[in-house]
């Protein structure tokens, strides 16, 4: 024992490190999961083994000192970025957010601390140099011999092999990593591996194990035409109709109503929403509302699965498959029905370099897609062409602030809705993006809700937030109102099918959970409910109704297609059309965790909460559709990483089949 004591002294720089690194871990995933527990913390541990068995055979106490130091303060940031992340958006680290990079660093406008791990990290990297300085100033070196130098080599190759042992039986085969998906008894990221631990094991899966298990092409085949959609009482009801499809960015429904489950939202009346959104109000009577439509993705994703109806789990569509060939796309089946009849345009009122959407909406069927900047040129050209007397669109953005979406319809509406041909739009809106604050040009929005409602909750700092919000949503309510009067103006809109939602809750600053007094995503309180977002359908054919079923942003696609009366192969999209009996479950790509009424899972066998509502055969339903959409996001995998379409064969049979069933 006393040779152990002295041992520890000796190598005190070494022992404290180690120390420390565990307590800085700890106190991080405390921070992000509310308990520092790690149930499997072997890769952490055993990279940690590795480090300090490395460190321990520099005999210089000064190398010793400037390796662990910058080793723990690399530490300490990372645990600081991946908790602040967490903090903003919900999710864990994973390989491919580093195709995110560029675009994450536009879109930070401001960062919320994560206190427990600043001050923690920070005390510890700060008392670590203290107490190894002094160490220094008494011992520049250590003294061992061959046989301590052989167990040090000994602890290396330990820390080694722990750590590659648990990333390879994580990450060696792919074969039963659906299985997972259903079954598996881990929680989340960071309670499971660490947080550096789970760092780890994302590199490790994004740069060694990359080697994944293909299926024969035959297989796929078979697959792809095994089931064809099944058509609902609404099939074909808009048949030859227009299709306008607005993604609203984190629209929520307490943007313009109130309601026993938005308890810190604004208390105000029907009425006075009304004159703060007539326009919203108006398209909410008149169209068909999901009034219990759920999205837990971030915009790319949601965007992507309004569009192609299936995503891949564990890739990023824009990045890892910008080129893939995709005929089973909305604009794709559109093109290929309707041929140069038809005008199929995307718009977004940002970059279109942003999400590396220039190349991914190409390949989705789209035959341009406009953003900001040429949207600037077209307005000059109007001003140019004496169509208008002033510029009817202006960049806010090098002023910090978001761009309109009424001047983005302002400017675009004759390219949005042609008169005289057929089109498929897709919008992408801006204005609403947070971060929530005061912008100068919402100012008159502002104004106007200021003279309807006064602040008056006791956390006044939220409350503002939420103001702020509103403003956003009465922009965008402006935007709506351009173009249903320009549809109605033209004569299209009896013509026109619009698809409305949002494409994700409103969770900066923790708004969303603030309004639904839902705190910290408390399992104790109704938690699907923060990811219930507004989904709308007008169509003059269909009129007012309301469908009251669990509905995801996957049942888009199959829903417009049943629309218009397109046959389909149902085992290529994840969802079902809304006016079906079927339910599809939520599985967020971005999040792992699967969504339905009532249920929260990271699998079926690791349930996050269930409403004690939820039958027990309703349960077993969910877990049923819950093991076929995994079959299908199995599949679909498949075809994303092979780019199956790519191949003239596959391709020339599916337009055959299709042209078969239509």
């Amino acid at each position: 024992m006393k040779k152990v004591k002295e041992w520890l002294w000796e190598n005190r720089i070494v022992t404290t490190y180690f120390v420390f690194s565990i307590l800085i871990e700890l106190l991080g995933v405390f921070s992000v999961e509310g308990n520092p527990l790690i149930s499997n913390p072997l890769i952490g541990v055993g990279l940690l083994f590795l480090v300090c068995g490395i460190v321990l055979n520099m005999k210089s106490n000064v190398k010793r000192f400037v390796v662990c130091s910058i080793l723990l303060a690399i530490q300490a940031v990372a645990d600081l970025a991946f908790a602040v992340l967490y903090d903003m958006t919900g999710q864990y680290f994973d390989y491919g957010m580093l195709n995110l990079r560029n675009d994450a660093f536009g879109i930070l406008e401001s960062i919320p601390m994560n206190f427990i791990t600043f001050y923690s990290a920070l005390f510890f990297c700060v008392f670590f140099i203290i107490f190894a300085k002094r160490t220094i100033k008494r011992a520049k070196t250590t003294q061992f011999g061959i046989k301590a130098r052989i167990v040090y080599i000994t602890v290396c190759l330990a820390g080694f092999g722990m750590m590659s042992i648990v990333l390879y039986n994580n990450n060696s085969t792919q074969v039963d990593r659906y299985e997972k998906m259903l079954t598996s008894r881990h929680g989340s990221n960071y309670s499971t591996y660490g947080i550096i631990g789970n760092t780890v094991n994302e590199f490790a899966k994004g740069l060694i194990f990359t080697e994944t298990v293909l299926l024969p092409e035959e297989q796929i085949d078979s697959f792809i035409y095994e089931k064809e959609s099944v058509p609902t009482e609404m099939f074909g009801i808009s048949k030859d109709n227009n299709v306008v499809f607005v993604l609203v960015e984190s629209y929520e429904w307490f943007g313009c109503m109130s309601g026993d489950e938005y308890p810190n939202g604004l208390d105000l009346t029907k009425e006075e929403w009304r004159e703060l959104c007539p326009n919203l109000c108006q398209f909410y009577d008149e169209s068909v509302v999901m009034t219990n439509f759920h999205s837990k993705e971030k915009t790319d994703i949601s965007e992507t699965l309004s569009i192609v109806g299936s995503y891949p789990s564990d890739k990023y569509v824009n990045y890892d498959y910008p080129n893939n060939t995709v005929p089973y796309t909305v604009p794709n089946i559109l093109r290929q029905k309707y041929g140069d009849e038809i005008s199929i345009n995307s718009f977004h009122n940002g970059f279109k370099t942003f999400y590396n959407r220039e190349l991914t909406h190409h390949s989705f069927g789209f035959e341009q897609l406009r953003d900001m900047y040429d949207m600037a040129d077209l307005s000059d050209e109007l001003v140019k062409s004496g169509k208008v007397s002033e510029p009817t669109m202006i960049n806010y953005m090098p002023q910090g602030e978001r761009n309109l979406d009424s001047e983005m319809i302002e400017t675009c509406k004759d390219l949005m809705f042609p008169e005289n041909q057929r089109f498929y739009t897709y919008i992408t809106t801006i204005t609403m993006h947070g971060i929530y604050y005061e912008r100068d040009n919402l100012k008159e929005h502002r104004e106007k809700l200021r003279e309807i409602y006064t602040p008056h909750a006791s956390d006044q700092k939220m409350e503002e937030v939420v103001m702020n919000y509103v403003s956003t949503v009465m922009e965008f309510d402006r935007a709506l109102g351009v173009m249903m009067d320009d549809l109605e103006k033209k004569g299209l809109l009896d013509h026109t099918t619009i698809v409305l939602f949002g494409d994700h809750n409103a969770y900066y600053q923790q708004m969303s959970n603030y309004v639904k007094d839902i705190e910290d995503y408390d399992t104790d309180r109704y938690y699907p409910d923060l990811y219930k977002v507004p989904l709308m359908i007008y169509d003059k054919k269909i009129g007012h109704k309301e469908i009251d079923k669990f509905t995801c942003t996957s049942d888009m696609v199959p829903t417009i297609l049943d629309l218009l009366g397109i046959h389909t192969y149902s085992n290529l999209y994840y969802g079902h059309s809304v006016f079906s009996d079927e339910e599809t479950p939520l599985y967020s790509r971005a999040y792992g965790i699967f969504v339905g009424e009532g249920i929260v899972g990271k699998s079926m066998n690791n349930i996050l909460y269930r409403n004690n509502r939820v039958s027990d055969a309703y349960f077993e339903k969910f877990k049923e559709n819950a093991g076929m959409l995994v079959e299908r996001i199995k599949y679909c995998d498949q075809i994303f990483r092979q780019n199956y379409f790519a191949d003239k064969e596959h391709y020339d049979r599916f337009i055959n089949k299709m042209n078969e069933i239509n």
